[in-house]
């Protein structure tokens, strides 16, 4: 099906400014809401015509999202990721190893100001599940984990954990998880934030290697 098609109810629109930041936000939204499916050919055109902006802030945004993962070049043009049970697991296997390394760093030097990050990302992962919101709950879910990664304070591993958030935030999204599975994330969430308030790097790692293995299982679904 053609993608403006596929589209056409949403409406979408940007603003003149900062039109390449705006355009990769909202087609990662599509991509990790599920509207634009998994395999999916998408091109300058396309999203030019689809957000009404010119080719090439649609061009820079297609690379954009090619740099985190989402989209893929292939012979015939780009496409949206689509991963394997194998890549699955590799990407978690490599998450976790550089999550914990952030966790470390950011329980060393953990601030007033960052706990009330962390705590306040909790509370919108609660008001998600109270309106049974799976893509605001994701959206929480991510956010939660990049403030993490952010007060670590280290540019490289930033770096390198925002490069996989696509390919493996696409697949929790786009899974019909359960509310009893959102609650299970949401307790190991309020788990590893408890223990990071106390400064116990042992238990919050193990917490977070636990979540991580909750969240791969819910993500190998949907290769079945």
């Amino acid at each position: 099906m053609n993608l403006i098609r596929a589209i056409a109810t949403e409406n979408l629109q940007v603003e003149r400014s900062s039109l390449k930041e705006q355009a990769t936000e909202l087609l990662r939204d599509l991509i990790v809401s599920g509207k634009i499916k998994p395999g999916s050919k998408i091109t300058e055109r396309d999203v030019a015509d689809l957000l009404h902006i010119s080719r090439m802030p649609a061009r820079d945004a297609l690379m954009d999202l090619e740099r985190y993962g989402l989209i893929v070049s292939k012979p015939g043009g780009r496409y949206v990721i689509e991963l394997t049970e194998i890549d699955i697991r590799r990407l978690y296997q490599l998450r976790l190893v550089l999550e914990k390394m952030a966790l470390e760093l950011t329980i060393a030097q953990l601030s007033p100001e960052g706990l009330t990050l962390l705590e306040g990302k909790l509370n919108d992962m609660r008001a998600s599940i109270a309106k049974g919101d799976i893509v605001a709950y994701t959206a929480s879910d991510l956010e939660l984990h990049k403030i993490i990664w952010q007060l670590a304070d280290h540019p490289y591993l930033l770096n390198m954990l925002e490069s996989m958030i696509g390919p493996i935030f696409m697949f929790i999204a786009s899974q019909a998880s359960i509310v009893e599975d959102w609650q299970e994330s949401l307790q190991l969430h309020e788990r590893m934030v408890k223990q990071i308030a106390e400064r116990d790097s042992a238990a919050a790692l193990k917490t977070m290697e636990a979540h991580t293995n909750h969240s791969l299982e819910l993500c190998l679904r949907t290769t079945q």
